[in-house]
């Protein structure tokens, strides 16, 4: 069973205990539709990272075995030694990430909502994991071992997902220190004053000595300063600033200038762009009770079935796995576009087509293979199910386009 999984209910419910909490006090704090797509956003994270996670820890290896400088015994201090190489490291890779357009790509996932609560968290690129391996090699040849920096990064990151509260209270000695979730807030604000700040993971003593510290001053307005972005959409949240670069690489004459889209700040634009005309946000109406109902059961059924998936990830073979991979996180992308409102009238159409393809696959592989046939029971059922209900909703209405720039981040 993997261990890091099971943690994964107790996040939700620390992040439903934020909720109950505020829903009352800061009623703005959490929206269901906001929730659930950070939510997707992390289950598209764990599933996709398992891949570059592997990768990461080969690197990690063959830069300790082949590369590294010093062998240090394994003391307490070579433990807080690689705490603070990690939390240094990090705060380089975090910086360039805001100031490198491609790198960029991997993190303003983390950085388009809207909203700052604990499901923040959960919400980021699996682009991301792949952009940081670059940066962590240099550990394992500074002699850290592999061992040891996993489970560094393992409290980092935990560290990491509780800065992402507006509930805990500013403490002003704690912050000469420590990055904290007041810090944190600044780090998500798009205000000016609160554009690229506050970088580091744990300790504030890199803001500090880098010139990016920022107190929070004015109340924090969250989210990005793209204005053809408009939070919603959990592929679009993934790869839209990758759309962008090809949109402007596409646009730009030289090479040159190609070139320097990737590599310049995200804000950077070439001289020589060809003209273009921006398409407004296209916004489809509310989805009915009907959808409403369907989208509940396909977003708990392919939520449950995504935990269950990573915990169990070593006891099904690559095949099954990939299967229930494809299928609850199609699933969970569709209803959280429902919730967002952006499935549009052919959204019937798309689950009828979406859960034929996975009865077939399913029900194939089910035939044709006699390796372990009863896992697949849950998945041809849920299937099948789900095609006999989406046979049965209603057209979507016509959609509406806005172009209203109120209505973008």
């Amino acid at each position: 069973m993997n261990k890091l999984a099971v943690l994964i209910p107790f996040f939700l419910l620390l992040a439903l205990g934020e909720w109950w909490l505020t829903y009352k006090s800061r009623p703005g704090q959490y929206t269901k539709e906001n929730t659930l797509l950070n939510i997707c956003i992390g289950a598209i994270d764990r599933i996709l990272s398992l891949a570059s996670f592997a990768l990461f820890i080969f690197a990690l290896k063959l830069a300790y075995d082949n590369f590294r400088l010093f062998t240090p015994a394994i003391t307490w201090y070579h433990w807080v030694l690689a705490y603070i190489a990690v939390d240094f490291v990090s705060y380089w890779y975090h910086r360039f990430s805001h100031r490198i357009a491609i790198l960029w790509c991997g993190h303003v996932t983390h950085h388009s909502s809207d909203h700052f609560n604990l499901t923040n968290g959960f919400r980021t690129s699996p682009f991301q994991g792949l952009n940081r391996i670059p940066f962590w090699i240099i550990l394992p040849v500074l002699g850290f071992s592999p061992a040891v920096l996993l489970t560094t990064f393992i409290i980092s990151g935990l560290y990491d997902f509780f800065l992402h509260t507006q509930n805990f209270p500013k403490v002003r000695w704690l912050e000469l220190f420590f990055i904290t979730p007041s810090l944190h807030k600044v780090h998500h604000g798009k205000n000016d004053v609160y554009i690229d700040k506050n970088y580091g993971s744990t300790f504030v003593i890199w803001d500090r000595m880098f010139g990016t510290f920022q107190d929070e001053t004015v109340p924090v307005s969250y989210g990005i300063l793209s204005a053809d972005y408009r939070d919603g959409d959990p592929v679009d949240a993934i790869f839209h600033h990758y759309k962008y670069l090809w949109t402007l690489m596409s646009r730009s004459i030289s090479w040159k200038s190609k070139l320097k889209v990737l590599i310049m700040p995200p804000d950077y634009l070439p001289e020589d762009l060809k003209s273009d005309e921006t398409a407004a946000a296209i916004h489809f109406p509310a989805p009915d009770r009907q959808k409403t109902v369907y989208a509940i059961a396909l977003f708990a059924s392919s939520g449950c079935g995504i935990i269950t998936l990573l915990m169990c990830e070593q006891i099904v073979s690559v095949l099954h796995f990939c299967l229930y991979a494809g299928f609850f996180l199609t699933g969970m992308i569709a209803a959280t576009r429902i919730f967002n409102q952006r499935s549009g009238p052919s959204l019937r159409r798309n689950e009828i087509v979406r859960n034929l393809f996975f009865v077939a696959a399913f029900g194939g592989v089910f035939l044709f293979l006699e390796d372990a046939r009863n896992q697949l029971l849950y998945g041809i059922s849920l299937s099948f199910i789900l095609a006999i209900w989406s046979l049965n909703l209603m057209r979507e209405e016509q959609a509406e386009v806005r172009s209203d720039p109120a209505n973008r981040s």
